[in-house]
């Protein structure tokens, strides 16, 4: 475990930027530093933060190495985008209008009307990201 060093100055600055950030992300890693001030393990600051552990570890070196300024800038990769981008609102119309409610019916529909085929993880992964909510059948 690397061990961070955060003097009482900085631990103000913190807390300050918490107060102001509205970026979730940037919340999570002065979140992060906030705990890891008040000696928090890794496993318990994971847990509050909502990431791993490993990103814990990951955040602690890239902290020691960039300090707060830099540590509190996201690097933003250009990823390629989904191939069912352009269809996101068709399919949340599609999923009322169906009545969807498992994950294999919204992959169904999906390769149906739009001749795409994905995973089970990358759909629910697109519901999650994009406020898909499936159809709650009654019994």
């Amino acid at each position: 475990m690397l061990k961070i060093n955060i003097s009482e100055e900085e631990f103000q600055e913190i807390n300050n930027r918490k107060k102001k950030v509205k970026d979730k992300k940037i919340f999570r890693r002065l979140q992060f530093l906030y705990l890891k001030y008040k000696k928090k393990t890794n496993t318990e600051i994971a847990d509050i933060v909502g990431v791993c552990s490993d990103t814990i570890t990951n955040w602690s070196r890239e902290y020691q190495e960039k300090g707060l300024d830099e540590f509190c800038i996201l690097i933003d990769f250009d990823r390629r985008s989904s191939k069912i981008d352009p269809y996101i609102e068709d399919i949340k119309k599609d999923v009322k209008d169906n009545m969807i409610s498992t994950l294999a019916e919204l992959q169904a529909l999906i390769k149906k009307n739009y001749d795409i085929k994905i995973g089970k993880t990358w759909t629910y992964e697109c519901c999650k990201k994009n406020s898909i909510c499936l159809v709650k059948k009654r019994v």
